[in-house]
């Protein structure tokens, strides 16, 4: 006769079977602190974080936001997200806070969002040049280019002032991020001349020459640029003001919902079920050793 705890153990294995278990899913958080300046105001910000949230909330298990009187714990959510083996992703509003890159360059190597990034995870930007500078003590506090540089392990010109520079939507862009349209602006776009290994340009959704080929060269944005040692991947979406605005709340959605769920680099929380019919089989034969 087949011992309690026996049975147990293969009716869990029959579950796990038959209705498979959940998929490790990502998680995301977004920080919604003091924004920079022109390149983006509070009111849109949080209209944008809702939003996407409204609209890819249910492709993760842990949605946050943190403001400038949470950055602790900005930083301990993303310490708690390294090491899972999943792609998490954090959303800036192009002000970056110090918790993930200390104010003026206070530690160039080894800061969290390096390590966030070493551990293949993913950062969203917009608005305003990554990591440049930050706005959570109510000024702007300056990192400049060579911050970038740091967090990425790439040359500083990876983005570049271009004011009203226009670019064309590639067709990654009309597929993926059909809100573009067919053309945008951008005040900070991805040099990718400058990209070097072991990064590559994952996908470019509008540049200047309106090709989605890195060798190309030229000026990109909105773009993902991806580590092939890491794993980890940042997106660069409408670092721009002016007249050079998208709807980025709209843009981020498709960037998650089309590219990240068709790359697979995200599952959402699915289950995998087979036929009842299998159940009763599995059954039939584990009662039949009684």
């Amino acid at each position: 006769m087949i011992s309690s705890k026996f049975k147990t153990l293969i009716l869990t294995a029959i579950f796990v079977f038959a209705f498979g278990t959940i998929a490790m899913a990502s998680d995301i958080a977004f920080y919604v602190g003091a924004v920079p300046g022109g390149a983006y105001d509070a009111e849109t910000m949080n209209k944008d974080v809702e939003y996407i949230i409204q609209n890819t909330g249910a492709l993760f298990k842990d949605v946050q936001k943190f403001a400038d009187d949470n950055l602790d714990g900005l930083g301990k959510w993303a310490d708690a997200n390294m090491g899972d083996g999943e792609l998490d992703i954090i959303w800036i509003n192009g002000s970056t806070p110090s918790t993930l890159y200390p104010l003026e360059n206070k530690k160039p190597d080894g800061s969290r969002a390096e390590e966030w990034l070493d551990d293949g995870n993913m950062i969203i930007n917009v608005a305003d040049w990554f990591a440049w500078g930050n706005f959570e003590k109510g000024f702007k506090i300056r990192n400049r280019e060579v911050a970038a540089a740091n967090i990425l392990d790439l040359p500083e010109n990876i983005i570049v002032g271009a004011d009203d520079t226009v670019m064309k939507v590639t067709n990654t862009g009309k597929k993926f991020i059909p809100s573009l349209g067919d053309q945008v602006g951008s005040n900070r776009p991805v040099n990718i001349e400058a990209i070097e290994e072991p990064w590559e340009a994952a996908a470019i959704f509008a540049s200047v020459k309106g090709v989605d080929d890195q060798n190309a060269g030229g000026l990109a944005d909105p773009i993902v640029l991806h580590n092939k040692d890491t794993d980890g991947y940042i997106a660069i979406v409408n670092q721009a003001w002016g007249n050079n605005f998208i709807d980025r709340g709209a843009a981020c959605t498709e960037l998650i919902k089309n590219w990240l769920v068709e790359k697979g680099l995200i599952t959402g929380l699915k289950t995998s079920v087979e036929p009842v019919a299998k159940l009763s089989t599995i059954w039939g034969e584990i009662k039949a050793t009684r």
